[in-house]
């Protein structure tokens, strides 16, 4: 994937002339650095969020570095979640980063891509696995195409502002899940946040530490497997605690968060899903950069 594009490459790839493209430029539509000879070169990111927000069609989408096959296919989501299964399921990398690419420059929005094509998939498959229809490595193996897939995402999405409120990620020890991790940082970036996961299966002490050396406004922890409930408890409390000293948020999700586990810890705001993660996202953010 390229990294930077020139105002020649992206206005043959949409079909426009150059001095189009040179305009929206200059009137901050896109983003624009320049090298040391004062040429401009476009960041990837910018040029697919202008695309994106202006409903533009890449005609030529290996000037850009995308794959060619990128927007042959109108997807419905319902259409987009069966065909991106079968995807992973047959290890064809390619087509799932088709319908990715896709459905983010067709307009639909990181949440609703993770939680009704990614997580749903993944549901999916964790159902055909346990009922013996899905072998261990082909369910393995699309963990990390969707991995590599979410990482390529975070690539083409705009540079936070440096001035952007921070958040941080992670899950406790013995949670060894990444996807909704890197969900979360995906559509914590797309909305505005200088987001990060710092990482999986955390012991309590290194999640203290980097809320005392990062700062975050907010920190999310991610919850797919609790090997002791009562570590949890405790190792939430601690954590809580130490948020709520440098005045940030606590948000938590995960699918094995029951209502009686949560009563037992104290947290700011839990999330059913992505969607409900942006919108608490979202107006967070407003607050604190008013």
């Amino acid at each position: 994937m390229k990294q930077h594009l020139t105002p020649k490459q992206v206005a043959r790839a949409i079909g426009v002339s150059e001095s189009s493209l040179k305009r929206w430029c200059d009137r901050g539509l896109i983003p624009v650095e320049k090298t040391a000879g004062g040429h401009r070169r476009l960041p990837v990111g910018g040029v697919l969020g202008f695309l994106r927000e202006q409903g533009h069609t890449v005609l030529e989408p290996e000037v850009l570095g995308l794959p060619t096959s990128l927007g042959k296919t109108d997807w419905t989501i319902d259409r987009a979640r069966a065909r991106f299964v079968e995807g992973l399921i047959e290890g064809d990398e390619e087509i799932c980063r088709q319908i990715l690419l896709d459905l983010y420059l067709g307009q639909h929005d990181l949440p609703t891509i993770c939680d009704k094509v990614l997580a749903s998939a993944f549901h999916q498959i964790g159902e055909l696995w346990e009922c013996g229809n899905v072998a261990v490595y082909k369910e393995r193996r699309a963990c990390g195409m969707a991995l590599r897939l979410m990482h390529e995402m975070r690539a083409l999405l705009r540079q936070p502002a440096k001035d952007s409120p921070r958040a941080i990620g992670f899950s406790l020890s013995g949670d060894e899940y990444l996807l909704a991790l890197s969900m979360g940082e995906l559509i914590l970036r797309d909305g505005g946040w200088d987001a990060a996961s710092i990482g999986h299966s955390l012991p309590v002490g290194t999640v203290l530490r980097a809320i005392d050396e990062i700062r975050p406004a907010m920190v999310w922890v991610s919850s797919s497997f609790i090997p002791n409930e009562q570590t949890f408890i405790d190792s939430m409390q601690q954590i809580y605690k130490r948020v709520e000293e440098h005045q940030a948020i606590l948000a938590i999700g995960g699918r094995v968060l029951t209502e009686e586990l949560r009563k037992q810890f104290n947290y700011t705001v839990h999330c059913d899903d992505m969607q409900s993660f942006v919108n608490y996202s979202k107006s967070l953010l407003r607050s604190l950069t008013k």
